[in-house]
C-alpha cells in the first residue's frame, strides 16, 4: 500500500476532472505497453537465470504485492493502483536483468525494448507531430474554403481541446504535478515529486523505472527522430526532476 496516499488527493480530488483523466490515460498507456514486464522482460530473465524457481519465486512476490481494483474505488485509488503497481513491476525486473549484463549491455537491452514499446504505442500519433511542428513555408498553405473550413462539430472539438489544455494536465497520469515554463520553442517543467516514484508506495526513489525505463526510453524514441527534443534531468536520489522539451531539434541529420 501506498506510504502516503493523501498526495495523490483526498475528498473532491480523488473523484474530480483531473482524477478521471489521470486513471484513463493509465489505462490506455498499460493497454500498449503494460505487458512488457511479464511478456519481455521476465521471460529474458528466465533464459539467462540459472535458478528459473528463484526468478518465478521473485516475480510472484512482487506480484502478490498489487492492491484489488474494487468496483466502488475512486479513479484516483484506481489509478494509484494499476500505475503503482507497474512502476513497482518494472523496477524490480529491471534491476533483475542489470545483475546479468555489462552496464552497456543492459542499457542497450532494457531501454531498445522500451523504447520500441513507446513508439509502437504511440503508432501513427509520431508522424502526426511532425505535421504540428512543421516550419512555417515548408509546405504550402492552401487558402480556407468552405471545404477546408473546421465543421461546426470541428469547432466544438477544438474548444473542448482548449478547454482540457487549461484546466487538465496531460503528463499528470505519469508524473504528477509540475511546474511549466515556457520560452520561445522550448518548455521547461519542473517535476517537483515525481509520482512514479511514490505510486508504487515502497518508500523510495523507482531508479531503474526512471533512469532506464522512462528517461532513457524516451530520449530515445523522440531525439533525432521527431520534431520534439526532450532531455529528462532527475535529481536522484530526490525525487524530483526537470524534463525540457524543445520544438525543432529533433529531426535527425
Amino acid at each position: 500500500m501506498a506510504s502516503n496516499i493523501d498526495e495523490f488527493g483526498t475528498g473532491w480530488r480523488k473523484w474530480n476532472l483531473q482524477a478521471w483523466v489521470d486513471f484513463f490515460t493509465v489505462k490506455m498507456m498499460m493497454s500498449k505497453v503494460g505487458d512488457v514486464v511479464p511478456r519481455t522482460y521476465v521471460p529474458i530473465l528466465r533464459l539467462l537465470s540459472e535458478d528459473v524457481g528463484k526468478v518465478d519465486a521473485g516475480y510472484d512476490q512482487i506480484v502478490s504485492q498489487r492492491e484489488p481494483i474494487r468496483f466502488f474505488d475512486s479513479p484516483r485509488d484506481k489509478w494509484r493502483k494499476i500505475y503503482g503497481s507497474y512502476i513497482r513491476e518494472l523496477d524490480w525486473v529491471l534491476g533483475e536483468l542489470r545483475q546479468h549484463f555489462t552496464h552497456a549491455e543492459y542499457e542497450e537491452l532494457v531501454v531498445d525494448i522500451m523504447a520500441r514499446n513507446i513508439r509502437q504505442a504511440m503508432g501513427s500519433l509520431l508522424p502526426s507531430l511532425e505535421k504540428m511542428t512543421r516550419p512555417e513555408g515548408s509546405a504550402p498553405s492552401q487558402p480556407a474554403t468552405a471545404a477546408t473550413r473546421p465543421s461546426r462539430r470541428g469547432r466544438l472539438v477544438e474548444k473542448l481541446g482548449a478547454f482540457l489544455l487549461k484546466h487538465v494536465s496531460p503528463i499528470s497520469a505519469i508524473v504528477g504535478p509540475a511546474d511549466v515554463k515556457m520560452s520561445g520553442g522550448r518548455i521547461e517543467l519542473y517535476i517537483p515529486r515525481c509520482w512514479m516514484h511514490t505510486a508504487p508506495g515502497d518508500g523510495r526513489t523507482q531508479d531503474r523505472a526512471c533512469l532506464e525505463g522512462c528517461k532513457a526510453a524516451c530520449e530515445a524514441v523522440f531525439n533525432g527522430n521527431t520534431p520534439l527534443a526532450m532531455l529528462f534531468e532527475p535529481d536522484l536520489p530526490e525525487y524530483s526532476c526537470t524534463l525540457s522539451v524543445t520544438m525543432g531539434e529533433g529531426f535527425a541529420s
